[in-house]
Protein backbone atom coordinates (compact mmCIF):
# COMPACT_ATOMS: atom_id res chain seq x y z
CA UNK A 1 0.00 0.00 0.00
CA UNK A 2 2.86 2.38 0.74
CA UNK A 3 4.35 1.82 -2.70
CA UNK A 4 0.95 2.26 -4.34
CA UNK A 5 0.30 5.51 -2.49
CA UNK A 6 3.75 6.81 -3.39
CA UNK A 7 3.21 5.92 -7.04
CA UNK A 8 -0.12 7.76 -7.10
CA UNK A 9 1.38 10.79 -5.37
CA UNK A 10 4.32 10.77 -7.78
CA UNK A 11 1.95 10.53 -10.75
CA UNK A 12 0.03 13.58 -9.46
CA UNK A 13 3.29 15.52 -9.34
CA UNK A 14 4.03 14.19 -12.83
CA UNK A 15 0.86 15.85 -14.08
CA UNK A 16 2.26 19.15 -12.81
CA UNK A 17 5.60 18.41 -14.45
CA UNK A 18 3.77 18.15 -17.78
CA UNK A 19 2.50 21.69 -17.21
CA UNK A 20 6.07 22.89 -16.61
CA UNK A 21 7.38 21.07 -19.68
CA UNK A 22 4.73 22.59 -21.94
CA UNK A 23 4.49 26.12 -20.54
CA UNK A 24 7.96 27.18 -19.42
CA UNK A 25 9.55 27.13 -22.92
CA UNK A 26 6.62 29.19 -24.20
CA UNK A 27 7.00 31.78 -21.44
CA UNK A 28 3.51 31.01 -20.13
CA UNK A 29 2.31 31.21 -16.54
CA UNK A 30 2.30 27.82 -14.84
CA UNK A 31 -0.76 28.82 -12.78
CA UNK A 32 -3.06 30.54 -15.27
CA UNK A 33 -5.04 29.73 -17.30
CA UNK A 34 -6.15 26.38 -15.87
CA UNK A 35 -5.38 23.18 -17.78
CA UNK A 36 -6.94 23.22 -21.23
CA UNK A 37 -6.65 21.47 -24.57
CA UNK A 38 -3.92 23.20 -26.63
CA UNK A 39 -5.93 22.55 -29.79
CA UNK A 40 -9.50 23.67 -28.97
CA UNK A 41 -8.63 25.68 -25.81
CA UNK A 42 -11.53 24.14 -23.86
CA UNK A 43 -10.73 23.81 -20.12
CA UNK A 44 -10.11 20.25 -18.99
CA UNK A 45 -12.57 18.94 -16.40
CA UNK A 46 -11.12 17.45 -13.22
CA UNK A 47 -12.30 13.96 -14.14
CA UNK A 48 -10.41 14.23 -17.44
CA UNK A 49 -7.27 15.31 -15.63
CA UNK A 50 -6.61 12.25 -13.46
CA UNK A 51 -3.01 11.12 -14.06
CA UNK A 52 -2.68 8.10 -16.39
CA UNK A 53 -6.30 6.99 -15.81
CA UNK A 54 -7.91 9.83 -17.78
CA UNK A 55 -5.61 9.23 -20.74
CA UNK A 56 -6.69 5.59 -20.86
CA UNK A 57 -10.38 6.41 -20.40
CA UNK A 58 -10.27 9.01 -23.18
CA UNK A 59 -8.23 6.67 -25.40
CA UNK A 60 -5.62 9.36 -25.83
CA UNK A 61 -7.94 11.99 -27.32
CA UNK A 62 -9.48 15.27 -26.17
CA UNK A 63 -13.09 14.77 -25.08
CA UNK A 64 -14.19 17.93 -26.94
CA UNK A 65 -12.25 18.13 -30.24
CA UNK A 66 -10.93 14.55 -30.41
CA UNK A 67 -7.39 15.74 -31.11
CA UNK A 68 -4.64 13.36 -29.99
CA UNK A 69 -3.14 13.78 -26.54
CA UNK A 70 0.63 13.17 -26.73
CA UNK A 71 1.63 9.82 -25.24
CA UNK A 72 4.36 11.65 -23.35
CA UNK A 73 1.80 12.99 -20.86
CA UNK A 74 1.00 9.64 -19.22
CA UNK A 75 4.61 8.52 -19.64
CA UNK A 76 5.90 11.50 -17.63
CA UNK A 77 3.25 10.83 -14.97
CA UNK A 78 4.23 7.18 -14.84
CA UNK A 79 7.93 8.04 -14.70
CA UNK A 80 7.33 10.43 -11.80
CA UNK A 81 5.35 7.76 -9.95
CA UNK A 82 8.13 5.22 -10.47
CA UNK A 83 10.74 7.71 -9.28
CA UNK A 84 8.82 8.12 -6.01
CA UNK A 85 8.71 4.35 -5.55
CA UNK A 86 12.38 3.85 -6.46
CA UNK A 87 13.58 6.60 -4.12
CA UNK A 88 11.58 5.15 -1.23
CA UNK A 89 12.82 1.63 -1.99
CA UNK A 90 16.46 2.76 -1.96
CA UNK A 91 16.47 5.35 0.85
CA UNK A 92 13.26 4.73 2.82
CA UNK A 93 11.53 7.64 4.55
CA UNK A 94 14.54 9.92 4.71
CA UNK A 95 15.85 13.29 3.60
CA UNK A 96 17.97 11.56 0.95
CA UNK A 97 14.86 10.01 -0.60
CA UNK A 98 13.16 13.40 -0.81
CA UNK A 99 16.29 15.13 -2.15
CA UNK A 100 16.84 12.58 -4.88
CA UNK A 101 13.15 12.47 -5.85
CA UNK A 102 13.21 16.24 -6.36
CA UNK A 103 16.58 15.94 -8.14
CA UNK A 104 15.44 13.21 -10.54
CA UNK A 105 12.12 14.97 -11.13
CA UNK A 106 13.96 18.16 -12.06
CA UNK A 107 16.17 16.22 -14.46
CA UNK A 108 13.03 14.67 -15.97
CA UNK A 109 11.49 18.10 -16.60
CA UNK A 110 14.75 19.50 -17.99
CA UNK A 111 15.21 16.47 -20.25
CA UNK A 112 11.77 16.80 -21.80
CA UNK A 113 12.23 20.54 -22.35
CA UNK A 114 15.65 19.95 -23.91
CA UNK A 115 14.23 17.22 -26.14
CA UNK A 116 11.59 19.62 -27.46
CA UNK A 117 13.54 22.86 -27.69
CA UNK A 118 17.29 22.10 -27.52
CA UNK A 119 17.45 24.57 -24.65
CA UNK A 120 17.50 24.44 -20.87
CA UNK A 121 15.70 27.03 -18.71
CA UNK A 122 18.42 28.69 -16.65
CA UNK A 123 16.23 29.60 -13.62
CA UNK A 124 15.46 25.91 -13.02
CA UNK A 125 19.11 24.86 -13.26
CA UNK A 126 20.45 27.70 -11.09
CA UNK A 127 17.72 26.97 -8.56
CA UNK A 128 18.77 23.33 -8.70
CA UNK A 129 22.39 24.18 -7.94
CA UNK A 130 21.27 26.25 -4.95
CA UNK A 131 19.08 23.32 -3.91
CA UNK A 132 22.09 20.99 -4.07
CA UNK A 133 24.30 23.26 -1.97
CA UNK A 134 21.58 23.93 0.60
CA UNK A 135 20.41 20.36 1.12
CA UNK A 136 24.00 19.07 1.37
CA UNK A 137 24.27 20.89 4.71
CA UNK A 138 21.50 18.69 6.16
CA UNK A 139 22.33 15.36 4.50
CA UNK A 140 24.15 12.70 6.52
CA UNK A 141 25.57 11.01 3.41
CA UNK A 142 26.90 14.13 1.72
CA UNK A 143 28.66 17.35 2.71
CA UNK A 144 28.74 20.92 1.43
CA UNK A 145 32.37 20.38 0.43
CA UNK A 146 31.43 17.30 -1.64
CA UNK A 147 28.59 19.27 -3.21
CA UNK A 148 30.93 22.10 -4.19
CA UNK A 149 33.61 19.74 -5.54
CA UNK A 150 30.94 17.81 -7.45
CA UNK A 151 29.59 20.99 -9.03
CA UNK A 152 33.07 22.12 -10.08
CA UNK A 153 34.04 18.69 -11.44
CA UNK A 154 30.88 18.68 -13.52
CA UNK A 155 31.03 22.24 -14.78
CA UNK A 156 34.73 22.83 -15.54
CA UNK A 157 35.33 20.11 -18.18
CA UNK A 158 32.13 21.08 -19.98
CA UNK A 159 33.04 24.75 -19.73
CA UNK A 160 36.37 24.06 -21.44
CA UNK A 161 34.58 22.16 -24.21
CA UNK A 162 32.10 25.02 -24.58
CA UNK A 163 34.89 27.60 -24.83
CA UNK A 164 36.83 25.48 -27.32
CA UNK A 165 33.88 25.31 -29.70
CA UNK A 166 32.68 28.90 -29.28
CA UNK A 167 36.04 30.71 -29.13
CA UNK A 168 38.31 28.56 -31.29
CA UNK A 169 36.09 26.73 -33.74
CA UNK A 170 33.53 29.55 -33.83
CA UNK A 171 30.57 27.18 -33.62
CA UNK A 172 28.24 25.84 -30.97
CA UNK A 173 29.19 22.25 -30.23
CA UNK A 174 27.85 22.42 -26.71
CA UNK A 175 25.35 24.76 -25.12
CA UNK A 176 26.19 26.68 -21.96
CA UNK A 177 23.07 25.18 -20.43
CA UNK A 178 24.86 21.81 -20.44
CA UNK A 179 27.69 23.37 -18.41
CA UNK A 180 25.20 24.55 -15.81
CA UNK A 181 23.40 21.20 -15.94
CA UNK A 182 26.58 19.35 -15.01
CA UNK A 183 27.13 21.74 -12.11
CA UNK A 184 23.60 20.92 -10.92
CA UNK A 185 24.23 17.18 -11.24
CA UNK A 186 27.49 17.44 -9.32
CA UNK A 187 25.99 19.61 -6.57
CA UNK A 188 23.47 16.88 -5.69
CA UNK A 189 25.05 13.60 -6.82
CA UNK A 190 28.73 14.44 -6.35
CA UNK A 191 31.69 13.35 -8.45
CA UNK A 192 30.36 9.85 -9.06
CA UNK A 193 27.09 11.26 -10.31
CA UNK A 194 29.09 13.38 -12.75
CA UNK A 195 31.14 10.37 -13.87
CA UNK A 196 28.00 8.34 -14.42
CA UNK A 197 26.32 11.17 -16.31
CA UNK A 198 29.28 11.55 -18.67
CA UNK A 199 30.28 7.93 -19.31
CA UNK A 200 26.96 6.11 -19.05
CA UNK A 201 25.18 9.02 -20.71
CA UNK A 202 27.68 8.94 -23.59
CA UNK A 203 27.13 5.23 -24.13
CA UNK A 204 23.34 5.66 -24.14
CA UNK A 205 23.62 8.70 -26.41
CA UNK A 206 25.81 6.82 -28.88
CA UNK A 207 23.37 3.92 -28.88
CA UNK A 208 20.67 6.39 -29.88
CA UNK A 209 22.79 8.28 -32.42
CA UNK A 210 24.53 5.43 -34.29
CA UNK A 211 21.42 4.19 -36.17
CA UNK A 212 20.77 7.76 -37.36
CA UNK A 213 24.40 8.16 -38.45
CA UNK A 214 24.31 4.89 -40.38
CA UNK A 215 20.99 5.75 -41.99
CA UNK A 216 21.94 9.27 -43.10
CA UNK A 217 25.68 8.59 -43.54
CA UNK A 218 26.30 11.91 -41.88
CA UNK A 219 27.47 12.89 -38.40
CA UNK A 220 26.40 16.52 -38.69
CA UNK A 221 23.19 16.50 -36.71
CA UNK A 222 22.21 17.71 -33.26
CA UNK A 223 20.92 15.70 -30.34
CA UNK A 224 19.86 17.02 -26.93
CA UNK A 225 22.44 16.10 -24.27
CA UNK A 226 20.32 16.52 -21.15
CA UNK A 227 18.19 13.34 -21.47
CA UNK A 228 21.26 11.13 -21.85
CA UNK A 229 23.31 12.86 -19.14
CA UNK A 230 20.32 12.66 -16.80
CA UNK A 231 19.73 8.97 -17.46
CA UNK A 232 23.42 8.22 -16.98
CA UNK A 233 23.41 10.04 -13.65
CA UNK A 234 20.21 8.28 -12.56
CA UNK A 235 21.72 4.85 -13.24
CA UNK A 236 24.97 5.79 -11.48
CA UNK A 237 23.13 6.91 -8.35
CA UNK A 238 20.58 4.10 -8.16
CA UNK A 239 23.11 1.31 -8.79
CA UNK A 240 25.83 3.05 -6.73
CA UNK A 241 28.53 3.40 -9.38
CA UNK A 242 31.19 4.13 -6.75
CA UNK A 243 30.55 0.83 -4.96
CA UNK A 244 30.49 -1.11 -8.23
CA UNK A 245 33.78 0.49 -9.24
CA UNK A 246 35.47 -0.38 -5.93
CA UNK A 247 34.16 -3.96 -6.06
CA UNK A 248 35.62 -4.27 -9.55
CA UNK A 249 39.03 -3.48 -8.17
Amino acid sequence: MVYLLLFVLGAVFGSFYNVLIYRIPKGMSIAYPPSHCPNCKVPIKWYDNIPIVSYLMLKGRCRNCKSKIPLRYPLVEMASGLLAVICFYKWGFSLSALVFYIFFSTLLVLSMIDWDTFSLPEPIILGGILFGFTTSVFRSDFSLFESFVGAMSGALPFLLIYLYYTKIRKMEGLGFGDVELMAFIGSVAGIWGVIGAVFLGSIIGLTYAIPTILKNKNINFAIPFCPFLSLGCFLAVIFDLKKLFLIGF
